[in-house]
């Protein structure tokens, strides 16, 4: 018999909610259906026409604040081609379960639904009020979903704690155990468009002002520009844990000194992981790049898009200014679509504590650490409003699984939904006092 975890997966994995456009409102519908036949009261939210967002909540005695279990409806677009099943079939194949959504975040969604359920079948009445909320628009920067939600509903969504996407188990990175992420902490994002004008002319008579050609090497001297690394207070502590598995990190835990971790790391080749690299740098993504409509005719315009993740404490405006001096085309046109700064929680937080001693007792000899989250997710917009949030999934996977996210052939084994949904259920249960 199917675990019940694995079924609702792949059902939920059926559905297409492909941002853009998202019809999250299929999504809304899915859970609905749930709630409906469990004797769950729950409310529908509808920025625009197809964006919906779903909450439904188990009233607890109020000792302590509600804590909020947070998941996204919304997946980004995946290329049946490029797949070896369809990426909106749910199949379950060799023991995984394949869907656009899989990772991020349809699966955490539905440990997170059976944490939930599992209070209300068992009739447990928490200690706090209990919230399942699954929203729109995350991976279009949530204007559609949370931050609508947040403006417009703000007194339904206060809490004491958020638990969300960002977290993570690791099977193949430690040698000897398991290594669990919590995510205390994300990037900044800033996206930004660069715009270059210039005179246009026939193929044949080049003219040494092409816009795609100063555009291109402007992008040139940029990107050959080396990023610094930069250890972050949290990132030090970090790597001071991880030195009971990796023994080439005590130089660092005896001195304690940022330059000795970065010439380990360094010497190690830690620092060509990208993932790893991203939790020690401020990045930048050239992602799309645009002119001309003619091979034979000089482009006047050419645009380019840059994806910026910064660490805590960078500000977005001093990493412009510094873009800008990288570029040295006064030329170019700057415009930044998008920014914001690195959103962060405090790991001194009883709540904290549960989170990682439960992954403890589930996964003996584990390790479990506060980690930087390299993305971006909507705990920022909780975070901007003083509630704590933290990146929980504790569901082991490995490097090559973790690099399908956002990737072709996204899965996740039927094993990690079993036994994810076991230990989510004791996290929950124990941040309820039931």
């Amino acid at each position: 018999m199917t675990h019940e975890a694995v079924d609702l997966l792949s059902r939920y994995l059926k559905i297409d909610t492909t941002n853009p456009p998202g019809n999250e409102n299929r999504g809304v519908a899915f859970f609905a259906d749930i709630f409906d036949r469990e004797g769950i009261a729950y409310k529908t939210y509808e920025a625009s026409p197809g964006r919906g967002s779903i909450r439904a909540v188990i009233p607890g005695s109020g000792e302590k604040g509600a804590v909020i279990l947070l998941n996204h409806i919304d997946v980004v677009p995946a290329r049946a081609d490029d797949w070896c099943v369809d990426p909106f079939s749910g199949a379950i194949k060799d023991g995984f379960i394949y869907g656009r959504g899989a990772l991020d975040m349809k699966g955490q969604g539905i440990l997170e639904l059976l944490a939930f359920l599992e209070i209300k079948r068992k009739g447990l009445r928490p200690c706090r009020d209990l919230i399942f909320l699954a929203v729109a628009d995350e991976e279009a920067g949530g204007a559609n979903g949370i931050k609508y939600l947040l403006d417009q509903h703000g007194e339904e969504f206060q809490a004491d704690l958020v638990i969300n996407e960002g977290g993570f188990g690791l099977s193949n990175v430690l040698p000897d155990r398991a290594l669990f992420m919590i995510a205390t902490a994300e990037k900044g994002v800033c996206r930004l468009k660069l715009m270059r004008s210039g005179p246009p002319g026939h193929g044949s008579t080049p003219h040494g002002q092409n816009a795609l050609e100063k555009l291109v090497q402007a992008l040139s001297r940029l990107l050959a520009k080396e990023n610094p690394v930069i250890i972050t207070p949290l990132i030090a502590e970090y790597f001071k844990q991880l030195a009971v598995a990796w023994e080439f990190l005590m130089p660092y835990v005896r001195d304690g000194e940022p330059a000795t971790l970065i010439e380990i790391l360094t010497q190690n080749g830690m620092l060509e992981i990208p993932q790893m690299a991203a939790m020690l740098k401020n990045t930048i993504s050239l992602n799309l790049l645009h002119s001309g409509n003619k091979v034979n005719v000089i482009p006047d315009t050419a645009e380019a898009e840059l994806d910026i993740r910064l660490l805590p404490g960078i500000d977005p405006e001093a990493v412009v200014a510094e873009i800008k001096a990288a570029l040295a085309d006064d030329d170019i046109k700057v415009i930044a679509s998008r920014s914001s700064h690195a959103s962060e929680s405090s790991m001194d937080l009883d709540d904290f504590d549960i989170i990682k001693r439960v992954h403890r007792e589930h996964f003996p000899g584990a390790l479990a650490v506060a980690s930087l989250l390299f993305g971006a997710s909507d705990s920022r917009f909780f975070r901007a409003k003083g509630i704590p949030c933290y990146g929980v999934c504790p569901m082991l996977i490995s490097l090559e699984d973790l690099g399908k996210v956002h990737g072709i052939d996204e899965r996740i084994s039927e094993e990690n939904m079993i036994r994810g949904t076991e230990v989510f259920c004791d996290i929950v249960r124990k941040l309820c006092d039931v």
